[in-house]
């Protein structure tokens, strides 16, 4: 159909693509705080349940408030303070000791047969993926010098500061939160959509709390045993583990190939130690610790919670994938309480 005035339609059609292209310009520009903000309110909502937990023990939520950021705080300092340092050294050694390990590991047998049976200069094609990596000169030429290295940095400290400060800015205030958000509704739906914006904060907090503790339980077993092969990173790998492993399911077995090709450093023996025990571990907590520590969240099929990791890492990376899940949740119960019942109160057909 041929509008009545094509040029004023012509134009009001151009004016709403330059706005739409400027908003999304606009949501490009500001990203990363907009990840910031998510990631704040994510870790609030991780942190609610103890604050849920000590009400129902009688305590105020003022004081629980108190106790869970207090708690959050000093865990924070001692992470600073502990685990970093650490993690540093053994980065930076790891860096230094990489092509005398990996000569070691030219040297083997195992590593010979592998090279023979794949018909290649193995050796040399790893060895100079090595040098590119370890080189400081490549590594700053990558990164745009050392001024703008320095200026991640800085920004990557500040951007944790903003996160810490706005995870306890948001588990002060989500009561407010939610009640503002209830007001904007009319008030004949403020009493369905109060209870089911509980239930979704209440399962996000579970699922986000259960995710943490699930991942700190696996950086612990990693841990223990690249120090029980003899490996000279333990903690770097823990630390690598916990966060590769807040992507349920797929992160486990991401990093059963990252700790195995890690562990191939050590000896070919430890890595099938390494490969064995913590195989064992993912089976020991995929069928007990997972439903015990998640069986008060929202249960997820596993296509869903594959499928939501798989979309969300390819928008937004890793922190895409963990937002994925409680989302998928979210969309779950909103189905169940909302959608299904209405469409079971609908008994009869419509007039045609």
């Amino acid at each position: 159909m041929v509008p009545a005035r094509p040029l004023i339609s012509g134009l009001t059609v151009a004016i709403g693509v330059i706005i739409a292209v400027a908003l999304a310009t606009a949501v490009a520009s500001i990203s990363a705080v907009l990840i910031t903000v998510f990631l704040g309110l994510f870790l609030a909502l991780g942190l609610d349940p103890a604050v849920e937990a000590l009400e129902r023990r009688g305590i105020r939520r003022g004081w629980g408030i108190t106790i869970v950021a207090v708690s959050f705080l000093i865990l924070v300092v001692v992470i600073a303070l502990s685990i970093v340092p650490a993690t540093i050294r053994q980065f930076a050694h790891l860096v230094t000791a990489a092509p005398e390990a990996f000569e070691a590991i030219q040297a083997s047998d195992w590593f010979r047969q592998l090279e023979s049976a794949l018909g290649i200069d193995l050796a040399a094609a790893v060895a100079e993926g090595l040098r590119s990596v370890t080189n400081l000169s490549n590594f700053l030429a990558v990164s745009g010098g050392v001024l703008r290295a320095g200026f991640g940095i800085v920004g990557a400290i500040s951007s944790a500061v903003m996160v810490v400060v706005l995870t306890l800015y948001f588990v002060s205030s989500l009561p407010m939160m939610k009640a503002a958000l209830t007001n904007m509704r009319p008030a004949y739906q403020r009493g369905q959509f109060s209870s089911l914006l509980d239930q979704i904060t209440t399962s996000v907090g579970r699922v986000v709390a259960g995710g943490i503790t699930l991942s700190s339980f696996n950086a612990v077993v990693v841990f223990v045993l690249q120090l029980a092969i003899g490996s000279v990173i333990p903690v770097l790998l823990g630390i690598v583990a916990f966060f590769v492993t807040l992507v349920p399911m797929i992160g486990s077995l991401v990093f059963l190939v990252i700790g195995g090709v890690s562990a191939l450093f050590v000896s070919p023996w430890a890595a099938g130690v390494f490969l064995v025990g913590y195989f064992i571990y993912i089976q020991f907590e995929a069928y007990f610790l997972t439903p015990r520590i998640m069986g008060r969240a929202v249960a997820l099929p596993a296509v869903l919670v594959i499928t939501g990791a798989m979309i969300g890492a390819a928008l937004m990376g890793l922190l895409g994938a963990l937002v994925a899940i409680p989302i998928t949740a979210s969309v779950l119960i909103i189905l169940r309480e909302v959608v299904i019942p209405r469409q079971d109160a609908r008994t009869t057909a419509p007039d045609e």
